[in-house]
């Protein structure tokens, strides 16, 4: 657990808000009131996270006349805006920074015997490049143990080596935004704003607080704090903000009863408040057999509310658990069935077919001639455009010729949905962005292979990078963990993989050390070396009776995390599970005790039937099966004399007809593949 900083203290004031989902509403009234006695090019609004900007811009919007924007921000883009009106240093993404790490490890020899031994797994550089993430956004260098320290010194000589080329990566902005906002003549340069609001503030740790001090040194602050919400600062500290800080003036806002049923869930998860239950909204249980018949029960429920004029998909929210896996394969899901998604966490890099015909390109580029291992593929690359491009100077120009001779991007546009083609031309573009970072640095020399490890390295990792930074894909179904759906506002929000191995699951801190070893470390970059105080003076509910403080921690953080994500369904609340897991021994799973805890309190949430047709995905599967029982049950009755009512299948088949027949294009492609399916199974035709 890293070393809280002295308490900081703020010249301003705190509004404290109860957990009721109601911070949006005393951000409008607060930003209001601010706009009695300032112009609105005088506030500046800043977010604890990125991905909550969009959301409070909106809100605040309506407080303003006319085309007028309010200015709202995140700490870290403001100070990656410092940094770049002051400096001409390259700001490394995070993309290549895992890249540099791996090259910067590569070399280092390591003294603990334990790191030795640990360097020579594959795996290393990964998780010690994470641990280094974490020590860097925490801007914290260890002391003990000796092989944590020697970390924070690896880490210490990463940044040296960046700022020997003039480059600095993410985790080190805020702290250089400090540095420099510190000095009173660089503050004036940089800000012009006489009052800044602060929302998500219980969210900022001890690196984001020392900034906003810096920041609001010369200016009016007020700061909007929820309590019992803070997802990111309780994984690095414990406790309130409160204890951390101290105002000149605090306030704490009303709080209302929940008024809707799955705002009285949220509060019930976050608090442990068992109010009357409202009537509005519904909180609904998805129970299904396996992982994947989850997702095509939320995929039928999807497809069910988005049937009506009034439902779009841009209403509705996914969330799932921690690490990007889960999200990936949510995405994949929902787009295999025809469902556009959008993230703001994930890019689906790793699996994005454009990527992976680049990376055949540049293989084909890396390989010797003559000396490659596999043949070259002339329908990727033929000699001639092989050697022509090998002619080329450079890495991104030969790419972007290559991409524009053989048609790739338009070819990408014709064929692929407008949200999904707008995603792939997103990688595409990143792909040609490494190949410029390769041109411009000096860290790694620009070559074919070496550019094919990159890319190869990033579709390794793309499942599991958590962005520091928004990605938007507007315009579908968001998909994302659950805990960056905080202040979000969705009319429909599925929670799913609510099991008790995932939710709450096993504290995990690290690959690196074993979780007890981990735990163990006072200054390990997030909460660990726990006693009994911390956890009840961090969670005000009480979700499991172990002895153990992390665990008890990490299952009330857990618990949080559901919380956030429940606060933003405004109308529908559906709580996903399954029995078994999708492995070959397909074994079984419990309910999460919080979903199990959450069907004792409140009789009113009820379990989502799922006996109609309501998609195209559950038409086709239907189908399927039902051509194949219809061919059972009459071959049946021709040989055991039994009578089969076939008004009742030709009034079945009549349904899925005209939903197909409603569906467009892609409905008439399924009906000509459904009756390919019947003239198959009937005998017409058979598999060469």
């Amino acid at each position: 657990m890293t070393t809280a900083d002295a308490v900081h203290k703020f010249d301003g004031t705190l509004v404290t808000v109860p957990f009721s989902g109601t911070v949006s509403n005393v951000a409008r009234d607060t930003y209001r009131d601010l706009l009695d006695s300032h112009a609105a090019t005088d506030v500046l609004v800043v977010c604890g996270t990125p991905t909550s900007a969009d959301r409070f811009r909106d809100v605040l919007a309506a407080e303003l006349e006319g085309a007028q924007v309010p200015e709202v921000t995140s700490l870290i883009v403001h100070a990656t805006d410092v940094l770049n009106d002051t400096g001409d240093r390259t700001i490394v993404s995070d993309l290549f920074r895992r890249e540099l790490v791996h090259r910067f490890l590569a070399d280092h020899d390591w003294d603990a015997p334990y790191l030795t031994a640990a360097a020579e797994h594959p795996s290393f550089a990964g998780d010690v490049g994470d641990l280094m993430a974490a020590l860097a956004w925490q801007d914290s260098h260890p002391s003990t143990p000796p092989e944590l320290r020697e970390i924070g010194d690896a880490l210490q000589g990463f940044h040296d080596w960046l700022d020997a080329h003039d480059h600095l990566e993410r985790g080190q902005l805020i702290t250089e935004a400090t540095r420099l906002v510190d000095d009173a003549v660089t503050r004036a340069s940089v800000l012009d704003h006489d009052v800044m609001l602060c929302v998500e503030f219980e969210e900022l740790t001890a690196p984001d607080r020392r900034y906003l001090q810096a920041l609001a040194s010369d200016c009016e602050l007020v700061c909007i704090a929820e309590t019992d919400a803070s997802v990111r600062r309780n994984w690095h500290e414990p406790g309130p903000i409160t204890d951390q800080t101290s105002f000149t003036d605090t306030s704490t806002a009303a709080a209302p009863n929940p008024e809707t049923r799955p705002a009285a869930v949220a509060q019930y998860l976050a608090t442990g408040s068992d109010t009357t239950g409202p009537e509005e909204g519904s909180v609904s249980v998805i129970d299904a057999a396996s992982q994947a018949d989850q997702l095509t029960r939320v995929i039928d429920e999807i497809e069910r509310l988005t049937r009506g004029d009034d439902w779009a998909y841009a209403d509705i929210a996914v969330a799932t658990t921690p690490g990007g896996t889960a999200a990936i394969e949510t995405i994949e899901a929902l787009e295999g069935a025809g469902i556009p998604t959008e993230s703001t966490t994930i890019t689906g890099f790793g699996d994005d077919p454009s990527v992976r015909r680049l990376l055949q390109v540049i293989r084909q580029l890396a390989a010797e001639p003559n000396k490659s291992r596999r043949a070259p593929d002339p329908a990727v690359l033929d000699d001639a455009t092989r050697e022509s491009l090998a002619e080329m100077d450079g890495l991104e120009a030969p790419l972007r010729r290559w991409a524009t001779n053989a048609g790739f991007k338009d070819d990408l546009a014709s064929s692929t949905p407008p949200l999904e083609a707008r995603a792939r031309f997103g990688n595409v573009n990143r792909v040609f962005r490494m190949a410029a970072f390769l041109e411009d640095t000096a860290f790694i020399d620009a070559t074919w292979p070496n550019l094919q490890s990159m890319i190869e390295r990033a579709h390794e990792y793309a499942s599991q990078r958590d962005q520091t930074s928004a990605i938007d894909r507007a315009g579908g179904v968001r998909v994302d963990q659950f805990q960056t759906l905080k202040n979000e506002s969705y009319r429909a929000v599925f929670l799913v993989d609510l099991v008790d191995e995932t939710i709450p699951g096993d504290p995990f801190l690290t690959p690196l050390f074993p979780t007890d070893r981990a735990a163990a470390m006072s200054e390990f970059p997030a909460v660990t070396d726990l006693d009994p105080s911390d956890v009840t003076r961090t969670f005000v509910t009480s979700s499991t009776a172990s002895e153990r403080p992390l665990v008890r921690y990490h299952t009330e953080q857990a618990r949080r995390r559901l919380a956030v994500a429940a606060a933003a369904a405004s109308d529908r609340l559906y709580l996903c599970l399954y029995a078994f897991e999708d492995t070959a021994l397909e074994e079984q799973v419990q309910p999460s005790r919080f979903l199990a805890d959450l069907a004792h309190r409140f009789p009113w949430i009820t379990t989502t039937e799922s006996d109609s047709i309501v998609s195209e995905r559950a038409a086709e599967e239907y189908v399927h099966r039902r051509i194949d029982d219809a061919l059972t049950e009459v071959r049946r009755a021709h040989s055991q004399d039994v009578t089969v009512s076939l008004d009742t299948m030709e009034r079945e088949f009549a349904e899925i007809d005209h939903l197909l027949a409603a569906s467009g294009d892609r409905g008439d492609r399924l009906r000509d593949a459904l009756r390919a399916r019947l003239a198959f199974a009937a005998g017409e035709v058979r598999r060469d």
